[in-house]
């Protein structure tokens, strides 16, 4: 019945809409593709919602003063200050609308054409009230009467009986209305839609507004009775196109006959609602610009609007002139300069080419610098014509304030100098964060200055005193990838960041132990706080929302299981003396096992190239992994049965139970495994070694 007719049919966009379940970005900017999570400034690389945010705050004033990020999550702690989800934007900018959403339970009927049975029955309490026509006995019994409808919304077949005592002129109109509305919440539209075109010129103020009002709500419903399956899936191709259109034209009349009517703003909603449904896609665009011109930045209200422009103007691809209001067509042009051509309702997009942004000039009236920037974004990332960016987006480094566009400007500049190998572009960098938004701008600006010192190999620049450099998740990062020795210690004992300081532990220990730097992790090894303690993932400190990073392991993390082996400080102080000691390398190789440190050596490679973090470590030596520790006992002449069965035993074991290297990053085919399991059975009958290994995978 009436629960199965959703109001909203919001459905997840496919215009890049992000989920934000693990979500872990590419620490870098400029990317021409889509990713879960965005940057600060307009860019193909954004979830539509984003661009739109930062449009809509382009044109209504600027990023809101009590915009902040979210409390630190599991969610939001890989994404430092420099990035931001929908999800994160969403709790930062509006925690409002969040908040809305998150009561629990749900509000009665949400979702269905019933969310309107409880305040509608207030306001037509109130109605009676203000009728004194009507006697406070047939008074009671309407609402009575209005009561008993919540019997249509449940679906509930009891028989329904209407008041007989209600005699007077006014009192039988409310009562009509009731009949309507009934029908109304039991979905029989076309009972419905005639009782309350026969109020329309009621006597009763209330009810002839309400009736008009409602024959525009019971059509547009009707009107997508055919888009819903058995299923409750909504194909918006399959509307009425002719009942959504009867429901437009009971708007339009109702906004001409009430225009300050008390169901005047629902009623604009639902003109949007109803070129939805008929598929009149400019004027949705265009009511939509509308509402982002006027819309309060910092009001909730904002988000919500936002995501109803997603789902219903992106969702489905567009068509040449479909959307032709500025904002909207700039959003949609930027999702279409993604490198990977997006698929909208079954079909690619195409890339904008230079042709077609030429001919969209005149929807951008009045928006000339917007304009400009999309001619800056799309020599960027489709052209990769970098001269060009830099004449259309002159050098206004040195303003003391941004907009959203104004700052997007500036850091396709910025990028575009990059890519060209310009030498003022760390001057720009250098110029341009200073009048950045320190919440949301300055990141990324930090970001670029990482990136282009590391590239450069002044690495050193990061960590300089005063360095404008600063946020804790950048410098992390480029300490557990890329710094050398001496700039791990320095930064242990010097860091003000607790995280910054943690990590550079972290890192220093781990690579001395992989590179073979036994010596240095004897020494090192007094870095570790007392209080260290072994929780979070190794490897995860920039995911973990407490960010633990766990140095106790180093200290108090297991060192043996079945293989006997002494403590992790004295196996360091064997290799120490001799690096080749099967045993000591054995228990080496154990600790990495029982810490899981093969997840974090798997992510040193993992790393992107073109990411912060993605240069050649300056760490000297060559990881050596669990794999490689097994290959090298066994090759040697040194190591006795019970070490050389054990060797042999983990081998196999590296590929248990999926058949995937857990070990090291290179696979050794089926065969390889088999060798090593029938030398195992062969050579070492007895071992206990031996009798535990029953498959090769």
């Amino acid at each position: 019945m009436a629960t199965a007719m959703a109001l909203a049919l919001g459905v997840a966009s496919g215009a890049g809409a992000s989920g934000d379940f693990g979500c872990a970005p590419s620490w870098r900017l400029g990317l021409s593709d889509y990713e879960c999570a965005g940057v600060p400034f307009l860019s193909a690389r954004n979830d539509t919602r984003t661009n739109l945010s930062w449009l809509m705050m382009e044109a209504g004033g600027g990023i809101p003063k009590e915009a902040g990020y979210p409390a630190s999550s599991w969610e939001t702690a890989p994404l430092g200050h420099v990035f931001l989800t929908w999800d994160a934007m969403r709790a930062g900018f509006w925690p409002g609308a969040q908040a809305e959403e998150q009561t629990w339970p749900l509000p009665a009927y949400s979702g269905t054409l019933c969310q309107t049975l409880a305040s509608g029955g207030e306001a037509f309490a109130a109605a009676l009230a203000n009728t004194p026509s009507v006697s406070e006995a047939e008074r009671g019994a309407l609402v009575g009467a209005r009561r008993n409808l919540k019997a249509a919304c449940d679906g509930t077949q009891e028989p329904f009986s209407w008041p007989v005592s209600v005699t007077s002129p006014a009192g039988r109109d409310y009562l009509a209305y009731l009949k309507g509305a009934r029908a109304f919440y039991a979905e029989d539209f076309a009972a419905a839609r005639a009782t309350f075109r026969g109020l329309e010129d009621s006597g009763q103020g209330w009810v002839a507004e309400t009736a008009l009002y409602m024959q525009a709500r019971t059509a547009l419903a009707a009107a997508q009775v055919p888009a819903i399956d058995e299923w409750g899936w909504y194909d918006n191709t399959k509307t009425d196109a002719a009942l959504a259109a009867q429901g437009q034209a009971a708007l339009e009349k109702y906004l001409r006959t009430y225009p300050e009517g008390r169901y005047a703003s629902s009623a604009r909603g639902l003109t949007r609602r109803a070129f939805w449904l008929r598929g009149q896609r400019p004027q949705l665009s265009r009511a939509y610009a509308a509402l982002l011109e006027r819309e309060s930045t910092s009001d909730p209200a904002a988000a919500h609007l936002i995501e109803e422009i997603d789902t219903k103007l992106f969702f489905e691809a567009a068509g040449d002139g479909e959307i032709d209001s500025a904002l909207s067509l700039a959003t949609w042009d930027l999702l279409r300069l993604r490198a990977s051509e997006p698929v909208m309702s079954e079909r690619r997009i195409a890339r904008l080419d230079a042709a077609e942004l030429d001919a969209q000039a005149p929807h951008f009236a009045g928006h000339r610098a917007l304009y400009t920037y999309l001619q800056a974004a799309q020599a960027f990332h489709v052209r990769r014509d970098y001269a060009a960016v830099l004449k259309l987006l002159p050098d206004e480094a040195r303003k003391t304030h941004y907009t959203p566009l104004a700052f997007s400007a500036q850091m396709l500049r910025g990028l575009a100098l990059e890519a060209l190998g310009d030498s003022n572009a760390v001057g720009f960098w250098e110029q341009l964060a200073k009048g950045a938004d320190p919440r949301f701008q300055r990141p990324a600006i930090e970001l670029a200055l990482a990136h282009h010192w590391e590239r450069s190999g002044e690495l050193a620049k990061v960590f300089a005193d005063r360095s404008p450099v600063q946020v804790p998740e950048i410098r992390a990062i480029v300490l557990e990838h890329v710094a050398g020795a001496a700039t791990l210690r320095a930064q242990a004992k010097g860091a003000t960041s607790a995280l910054e300081r943690e990590v550079a532990v972290m890192t220093l220990l781990y690579k001395d132990l992989t590179r073979g730097h036994f010596a240095d992790f004897g020494r090192d090894r007094a870095l570790v706080p007392q209080s260290a303690g072994r929780e979070g993932w190794i490897g995860g400190w920039l995911r973990d929302a407490a960010r633990a990073v766990p140095l106790g392991n180093f200290t108090k993390g297991r060192w043996q299981q079945d293989f006997a082996c002494p403590a992790l400080a004295e196996t360091a102080q064997d290799l120490a003396r001799d690096a080749s000691d099967p045993g000591a390398l054995l228990c080496l190789a154990d600790f990495y096992r029982l810490n899981n440190f093969d997840s974090y050596m798997a992510g040193e490679r993992w790393r992107g190239r073109e990411e912060l973090g993605g240069t050649p470590s300056h760490f000297a030596g060559e990881l050596t992994d669990r794999a490689a520790i097994y290959a090298q006992v066994l090759a040697g002449a040194r190591a006795n049965a019970d070490q050389r069965a054990y060797a042999l035993y983990r081998s196999v074991m590296c590929y248990a139970p999926s058949g995937n290297n857990s070990c090291s990053a290179t696979d050794v085919q089926e065969s390889q495994r088999k060798i090593w399991f029938q030398r195992l059975k062969r050579d070492y009958p007895k071992s206990r070694w031996t009798t535990r290994l029953r498959y090769y995978w």
